[in-house]
């Protein structure tokens, strides 16, 4: 595939995924995201955690609450989203969306993700109204282990 096909590929899948997106937060009201992990993916001071850093994570996006200051930009997400008691900014990127579902799982769309960062793109200049984000960690800046995570599982009751 060529460069140039490659890049209106991606563009293309970006605008789709922002109007999924959309169709989502106006029909559904909360439904989830899962986003894998990607060099761009910013997760707040909290970072990726555990197997988050393989397999990626599942954000909760409503618009009655947990969610806040909400922008949709052509290459990215941005929102501060609530983790428990703390609230977290949160960059991610289009590329990076491999679905989206609601409560019921009755609406589940999967997509094509480039976890990469494309050569396509890496000439292009961000605009200067645009945010910047580091995505730099400090080694040991995340934790290995799991205390962070809140594990849902949606399919059965919990035995007390």
């Amino acid at each position: 595939m060529d460069k140039q096909s490659l890049k209106e590929e991606i563009l293309s899948l970006r605008k789709f995924k922002r109007e999924l997106f959309d169709l989502y937060w106006d029909s559904f009201g909360t439904f989830f995201l899962h986003a894998v992990p990607h060099p761009k993916l910013v997760i707040g001071k909290r970072g990726l955690v555990g197997d988050e850093k393989e397999t990626g994570l599942v954000l909760v996006f409503s618009p009655k609450g947990g969610t806040r200051n909400l922008d949709l930009k052509e290459e990215w997400i941005y929102a501060e989203l609530q983790f428990g008691y703390a609230w977290e900014e949160v960059f991610i990127p289009w590329d990076c969306v491999l679905r989206y579902f609601d409560k019921s799982q009755q609406t589940l769309i999967n997509m094509k993700v480039f976890t990469a960062e494309s050569e396509v793109f890496k000439q292009v200049q961000t605009s200067a109204g645009e945010k910047a984000v580091s995505t730099e960690k400090k080694e040991g800046e995340t934790k290995d282990d799991k205390s962070n995570v809140i594990q849902v599982d949606f399919g059965s009751k919990s035995k007390q």
